[in-house]
């Protein structure tokens, strides 16, 4: 009997019609290798393992400083995370919910709530509210660069800088206006070693002059007609600045900054994804490493799922948090660095996770990772199938505990994804049980098949390929 290799690895790429396309890619993300047994596989991706615990309401920001100093915002509280897992409360915030922004001069770190700005000095951990009289009545978006605080009011277009090195000093006359086009000034950005202004409709971009009056001053050019949908959502990573823009034409588009110039990275299903989201302006942005690979991450803001680019690959795939059967954005509302860990906050608690490929649940929760394949037809002729054959590494069952005999399920949809079958189930073998096969047989008679494939159980999870006969 021929067997024919089928479209196991791919991104989420799911079209408003799902007949026409309906291909999902959860909690797996595809990866690449010309000298593999197979050029493409997918893999899991990491799982959570509690670290420490910040409180109980859900986590707005993290930051680690270039001193090594991790901090975390939940609710309304400024947590120090140290290295064994302990943390301590640093100061309150006069706001429990909402996005924050955070960063550093050379001696304090620097608190936005999208109303108030704060400060927490390193040197005596003294936290405060600003309340210089010279700061504008809203503060809504904080960076730094070259060792100023720099703030926009949301509102009048312009940005304020403080201080050299002090962000509870302002001068009323330290500010400019981003004024290539009247739009209203959202976020600021230090990225690539310039001050990126980041508009409702265009963006700037300035330099640091040295100029005694006032030091910054745009770069001749360098203005984008693409501006920010979410403050939140910029990014500088990869040698580049990346954010989910809008202009004057529409929004909900992912752009990544070369040289000046914004190029689209979403593709038309991860539009179509963002458009759907009650609430866009507040998606919010985190980022990682892992293997060497580069992730751009989109949650928040009703958004159904997490939707995650792989920058080295171009791939865009989902994460999800199974929340008693549905698919929920995952858990992580931000990310950060610290003490060799990819350490995130919870979204809904205090809690702080390891993220890592170590792991295969989500801090006890089943992690559910599923793709749904390429629909199969053949010029809508009805075609008996008779078996599916799935590559995968098997043998990988737990010692103890759940996961010892584990499976993978399938489902079967004839109409375009839009009903599927009840679930049908293979083992993927018990540790050391290397040779498993992962077949399923008499799948029936269709004029288009598609496929989903699951796992939950909290074992290691590669697929290579499937084949059908």
């Amino acid at each position: 009997m021929v067997s024919l290799k089928i479209g196991l690895v791919g991104p989420t790429y799911q079209q408003r019609s799902l007949p026409f396309d309906a291909q999902r890619t959860i909690n797996f993300w595809p990866i690449f290798d010309q000298q593999g047994k197979e050029v493409s596989a997918l893999y899991g991706t990491p799982g959570l393992s509690l670290f420490a615990s910040a409180g109980a309401q859900g986590h707005r920001q993290s930051f680690t400083s270039a001193n090594g100093r991790c901090f975390f915002v939940a609710g309304s509280t400024l947590y120090e995370v140290l290295a064994d897992g302990t943390t301590t409360s640093r100061g309150s915030l006069l706001s429990s919910t909402g996005n924050v922004s955070m960063d550093e001069n050379n001696t304090q770190l620097g608190i936005c709530d999208g109303l108030r700005l704060y400060t927490f000095t390193y040197s005596g951990n003294t936290f405060a509210q600003v309340t210089d009289g010279d700061l504008p009545a809203t503060v809504a978006f904080l960076t730094a660069i070259d060792n100023y605080f720099v703030i926009v009011d949301g509102v009048t277009g312009r940005f304020y800088i403080s201080a050299l090195g002090n962000g509870t000093a302002w001068n009323p006359l330290d500010f400019a206006t981003a004024e290539s086009n009247p739009d209203e000034l959202l976020a600021a950005k230090n990225a690539l070693g310039q001050l990126w202004l980041m508009g409702k409709n265009t963006s700037e971009i300035w330099t640091n002059t040295g100029a005694s009056n006032f030091p910054f001053r745009r770069i001749n050019g360098a203005v984008m007609e693409v501006g920010i949908l979410a403050p939140h959502s910029v990014i500088d990573v990869g040698n580049s600045i990346i954010w989910l823009g809008r202009d004057k034409r529409g929004a909900g588009i992912v752009y990544r900054a070369n040289g000046f110039v914004p190029e689209p990275l979403s593709n038309e299903p991860i539009n179509i994804a963002i458009s759907k989201a009650t609430s866009p302006n507040q998606i919010v942005a985190w980022s990682y490493q892992e293997d060497g690979h580069t992730f751009y991450a989109l949650t928040g803001g009703g958004l159904e799922t997490t939707l995650v680019l792989d920058l080295d690959t171009n791939q865009w795939h989902e994460r999800s948090y199974n929340d008693d059967g549905d698919l929920t954005p995952h858990l992580a509302q931000c990310t950060t660095y610290a003490f060799g860990k990819q350490l995130v906050g919870d979204r809904r608690n205090g809690n702080i996770y390891e993220m890592s490929l170590a792991y295969y649940d989500d801090a006890g929760a089943d992690m559910v990772s599923e793709r749904i394949y390429t629909h199969i037809s053949d010029m809508d002729r009805r075609i008996r199938y008779n078996r599916l054959d799935i590559s995968l590494e098997t043998g990988v069952g737990n010692l103890t505990g759940a996961g010892q005999d584990p499976l993978i399920s399938l489902q079967l949809s004839k109409d375009g994804a839009r009903t599927w079958s009840n679930w049908f189930t293979a083992r993927m073998g018990k540790v050391g049980e290397y040779l498993t096969k992962v077949t399923f047989r008499r799948l029936g008679i269709a004029e288009q098949m598609t496929f989903k494939i699951r796992i939950s159980a909290p074992v290691k999870r590669a697929l290579t390929g499937s084949y059908l006969s």
